[in-house]
């Protein structure tokens, strides 16, 4: 029955992850513009990855899905959901207090991004692309689920493929922000260019893609060379 569990897990966020990667060269020409070499860019690789660790998982289950009862791991995965819930709550609450807002509506934009081309697409489907289906969405609630369990990359071949392709993912991300901040050269194709470096950082979307992806960098990073140690038996008196 584990093993069924397992595999339905694995096959949901390997859907999840494939349609991403399949969407985000259609979000960089909305958000970014014609930038073939932001849609190729190494971190991509992270994600490739973790697609290959779900498949792995899917013919050869070995995560543990037990609950973890340890508080950090329980406040790290905590904090991922909370992320996720700050983004929908913002994005689908508070910003649509704006004016002429409606779900039911239409979403009008260039595409690509500075071609003059204009599309038009239902509120409903932009919302749900350009909120909810973004590699920090992806990976906030891929580990926030999987940081809340017993899985080990000692016992677990996929779930060491899985924590590499996120160690590359994020890491390469977190040497973005930084290059940016202090250097201001810009990873990202011109996205981050339209902002100063004060403006960058006072913006919700930057905070909560940067915390996400520092608490995923550092707890994957502590799994792969560390693991969770297994719970305390009580000695019989």
């Amino acid at each position: 029955m584990s093993n069924i569990s397992n595999r339905i897990f694995a096959f949901i966020f390997f859907a999840l992850v494939l349609l991403l990667l399949l969407w985000m060269p259609t979000w960089t020409k909305i958000n970014v513009g014609d930038a073939p070499g932001v849609v190729y860019s190494p971190p991509w690789i992270g994600f490739l990855v973790i697609l290959i660790g779900l498949a792995y998982e899917m013919f050869r289950p070995s995560l543990n899905l037990k609950r973890d009862t340890n508080w950090k791991w329980i406040l790290a995965g905590a904090f991922l959901f909370l992320i996720i819930i700050t983004m929908i709550v913002v994005q689908e609450i508070w910003m649509p207090y704006r004016q002429g807002y409606s779900v039911f509506g239409m979403k009008s934009f260039e595409f690509p991004l500075g071609s003059g081309d204009i599309s038009v697409w239902p509120q409903l489907l932009w919302d749900f692309l350009n909120v909810h289906f973004t590699d920090t969405t992806v990976l906030a609630l891929l580990f926030g689920i999987l940081f809340l369990t017993k899985s080990t990359p000692q016992t677990s071949r996929s779930y060491k493929m899985i924590l590499i392709g996120a160690i590359i993912f994020t890491a390469f991300l977190m040497l973005g922000h930084f290059s940016f901040l202090i250097s201001g050269i810009d990873p990202t194709g011109g996205y981050y260019s339209r902002f100063t470096r004060i403006e960058l950082l006072s913006q919700y979307w930057f905070q909560w893609d940067f915390w996400s992806e520092f608490v995923i960098l550092v707890g994957a990073l502590w799994l792969l060379f560390k693991g969770k140690r297994p719970a305390a038996i009580a000695k019989p008196s």
